[in-house]
C-alpha cells in the first residue's frame, strides 16, 4: 500500500525555475514514480498565482503528484511586502512554527502518513499529531548562505544558524543535499539519532535527452552557424549567480575580439536577466518555459559561481545534457567532479585561458565523447530518482504499509 506523502512547501514548486524548485521537483516526482500518493502543498504562491483572487490553486502534475498552493490575499501580500523591504522568510518560519495555516493545509498535514518538509522555513506546526514522521529536506545550509548576503541577511544568519542546529531534534531525519549540510546536522546530533542520507541536487536524465532537430532549431532561432560554439551559464536571479553576472558581461565587452576570434558565444540562460536581450557575443534569454532546448543547443556548460552553500543544480543538469563543463573550483562542491578529468577548472580571473583551452584542446564532436564519459561515470549521483530510491531505501517510514 503506497504512503500519503505530503511534501510541505513554503512557495510553490511547479513550474521549476530555481535550482531549488527543481530539486524539490525531481524528489517529489521520484516518490510518486516509486508508488507513493505525493502531494505538494505550498503555502504561498508566486506574484502571478494571486490574480484572479482565489483561496486554492490546485494542479496535477503527473499520475500520483498533485499541488495545492494556497494563494490567499493575505499571505500574498505579506510576502511581496517583506521580500521588497529585505526581510528573510522568519515571517514565513513563525507563522508556521506557530500553527497559523488554512484550515484545509492544516487538514492535509495531519491526515498524511509522513511529511517532508522543503527548506526550514516549514517547521512542524506546534499541533502535528504525536508520533507523526516529519523529515527535512535540505537543500544548503541556510545560514551559511545569509552570513554571505546582504546585511540584514548577516544580522539573521545567528538565529538561522540555531534553527538549523536544532533540526536534528525536530525532525524524524534530514535528507542532506551534500556532504556539508550533512556534517553540519551530524555535529547537532549527538545521540547519532538521525541516518542523514544524502539527496543530491539530481535531475531527471530523460529530460535532457531531446531530438536533434531541437538543438537544430534553437542554434537557428540564436542565429548561430555550424562553427559557432554556445556556452551556457543557467541560472535564476538568486544573488549568487547576480554576484558574477557583471564580471562576465564585463568580460564579454572586454574580450569581445577574442571570443569573435573563437567563434564564442556566451548564453545567459534564465530569469538572472529579466529580459531577452543581445550584445556582441553575449546573448540573455530571459525567463523561459524551457531550459532543457537551450541546453541541446549548447556545446559547454560554464558555472562562474564562487559564493553558497550546498550544491549547484545547474552542474547536475550540464552533465544529464552530456555538456562539457567548464567551472570554479567552489562551483563543483557537492559533487565528485574532478578537475582535468571530468571539467575545465578555472578561477575568475582565469576565465580567458580557460576558454581558449576549450576552444582550441578538441573538436567539438571531441568534447561531446569527453562529456558522454563523464555522465557515465557519474550518472549514478546525477539522477533524482535513483538519488531518491537509495535516500529512503534505509528509513522505514517509507517502505509499504
Amino acid at each position: 500500500m503506497p504512503k500519503n506523502i505530503v511534501y510541505f512547501c513554503g512557495q510553490k514548486v511547479f513550474p521549476a525555475v530555481t535550482g531549488g524548485h527543481l530539486h524539490s521537483a525531481g524528489i517529489a516526482r521520484a516518490l510518486a514514480r516509486m508508488g507513493h500518493t505525493v502531494r505538494i502543498c505550498s503555502h504561498a504562491g508566486r506574484q502571478e498565482h494571486y490574480l484572479p483572487p482565489r483561496r486554492w490553486l490546485v494542479e496535477e502534475i503527473e499520475p500520483g503528484l498533485s499541488e495545492e498552493t494556497y494563494v490567499g490575499l493575505e499571505v500574498g501580500l505579506l510576502q511581496t511586502a517583506l521580500r521588497r523591504l529585505g526581510h528573510t522568510r522568519f515571517w514565513q518560519y513563525e507563522l508556521i512554527r506557530r500553527g497559523w495555516l488554512p484550515s484545509r493545509l492544516r487538514q492535509r498535514l495531519q491526515a498524511a502518513d509522513l511529511v517532508l518538509a522543503d527548506f526550514p522555513f516549514t517547521p512542524p506546526p506546534a499541533w502535528v499529531p504525536a508520533g507523526q514522521p516529519w523529515f527535512l529536506v535540505s537543500h544548503n545550509l541556510e545560514h551559511r548562505l545569509m552570513q554571505q548576503g546582504t546585511p540584514r541577511d548577516r544580522a539573521a544568519a545567528a538565529r538561522m544558524q540555531a534553527v538549523e542546529a536544532a533540526a536534528p531534534a525536530r525532525y524524524r531525519d534530514i535528507f542532506a543535499c551534500a556532504e556539508e549540510d550533512q556534517a553540519f546536522f551530524r555535529a547537532h546530533d549527538p545521540q547519532q539519532r538521525l541516518q542523514l542520507p544524502i539527496i543530491r541536487s539530481g535531475v531527471d536524465p530523460k529530460a535532457y535527452q531531446l531530438p536533434a532537430e531541437v538543438r537544430e532549431r534553437v542554434r537557428g532561432e540564436l542565429g548561430l552557424g555550424p562553427q559557432d560554439r554556445l556556452i551556457v551559464f543557467s541560472g535564476s536571479r538568486s544573488w549568487q549567480n547576480l554576484d558574477v553576472l557583471d564580471d562576465l558581461k564585463a568580460f564579454c565587452r572586454r574580450e569581445q575580439a577574442f571570443l569573435e576570434q573563437h567563434h564564442i558565444y556566451l548564453l545567459l540562460l534564465g530569469s538572472m536577466e529579466p529580459q531577452a536581450h543581445r550584445e556582441g557575443r553575449m546573448i540573455a534569454t530571459g525567463p523561459v518555459p524551457e531550459t532543457a532546448p537551450y541546453f541541446a543547443a549548447a556545446d559547454a556548460g560554464l558555472n562562474p559561481v564562487t559564493k553558497g552553500s550546498g550544491a549547484n543544480v545547474k552542474l547536475f543538469e550540464y552533465l544529464a545534457a552530456r555538456l562539457p563543463i567548464i567551472s570554479t573550483r567552489f562551483g563543483v562542491r557537492g559533487t565528485a567532479l574532478e578537475a582535468g578529468l571530468d571539467y575545465l577548472e578555472y578561477e575568475p580571473e582565469a576565465l580567458k585561458p580557460a576558454l581558449e583551452q576549450f576552444a582550441t584542446a578538441r573538436t567539438a564532436a571531441g568534447w561531446r565523447a569527453h562529456a558522454e564519459v563523464v555522465w557515465l561515470r557519474h550518472q549514478r549521483s546525477c539522477d533524482i530518482e535513483a538519488l531518491v530510491r537509495d535516500a529512503v531505501s534505509g528509513l522505514a517510514e517509507f517502505q509499504s504499509l
